[in-house]
């Protein structure tokens, strides 16, 4: 019982800051590791994120994509237009709403997905070498609670 309430109370600044940069940087350090294993497809973390990510959620409109990889609806836009241009993904207008599009993937980027979801699964293993599976599931755990307590913040 005394676990829980310690757990439970603030944590110090010092120890938030350290959560934080932690958060931060072990963010940055992925994105670079994804980026470095993604350029023999031509494509950075993000773009490959974003292909994937068209493929699980089907047809995703630019928002919903924007929310799930982190980034503004400008910074989709840069995105989704780089990804047009090479062929990847296209717009489509949405057959629920006409005034709104959809991400579609082209025939390109179907071809890709078999050798990209390995690079993302490497990346993965190697952070999480020498974990245990209960270890992951706690660490899952944490992670979504800190990012639903981040996401309140921005409401």
């Amino acid at each position: 019982m005394t676990q829980v309430a310690e757990r439970s109370k603030p944590v110090g600044a010092r120890e938030e800051q350290q959560v934080s940069a932690l958060v931060f940087h072990l963010g940055r350090e992925l994105r670079t590791a994804l980026d470095r294993r993604l350029t023999s497809h031509g494509l950075t973390s993000q773009q490959a994120a974003l292909i994937l990510l068209s493929r699980l959620l089907h047809e995703p409109n630019p928002n919903k994509m924007a929310e799930r990889l982190g980034t503004d609806t400008a910074g989709m836009t840069r995105l989704i237009d780089r990804l047009e241009k090479k062929g990847l993904i296209f717009r489509k207008t949405s057959p629920e709403d006409r005034r709104s599009i959809v991400i579609v993937l082209g025939p390109k980027s179907k071809h890709m997905l078999p050798r990209l979801i390995p690079e993302f699964r490497h990346v993965e293993d190697s952070v999480l070498d020498g974990f245990s599976k209960h270890e992951v599931g706690q660490l899952n755990s944490m992670l979504r609670r800190l990012l639903k307590n981040a996401r309140n913040l921005n409401r």
